[in-house]
């Protein structure tokens, strides 16, 4: 199983996690801060954008879906607390409502 690198670009921090793996997970193993509330996809906290390319990431379960629609977020957004990694790379450029 290969291992997954996540980027937290504005931290200047790279992690390599297992497939599977929570990019807030990744964040903390990185020891990078992020901002998170409800950590079950709902309150959108901790929305990010990204730069994943296709397959880089499960897709979104329909309650993060759900809180990016509310939110008006678009397809390069995800919720931190739910995006699963999968293989490749991510890089998670910052927060997806201030930056």
């Amino acid at each position: 199983m290969d291992l997954v690198e996540v980027q937290f670009a504005a931290a200047g921090k790279s992690v390599f996690v297992q497939p599977g793996t929570t990019l807030l997970a990744a964040a903390g193993m990185a020891g990078v801060d992020w901002p998170t509330g409800c950590r079950r996809g709902m309150c959108g906290t901790d929305a990010a954008r990204l730069d994943a390319p296709a397959g880089c990431l499960e897709p979104p379960a329909a309650h993060e879906r759900g809180t990016l629609d509310r939110m008006g977020l678009t397809g390069d957004c995800r919720l931190l607390c739910s995006a699963k990694v999968v293989a490749g790379r991510v890089v998670v450029r910052g927060d997806a409502v201030t930056d």
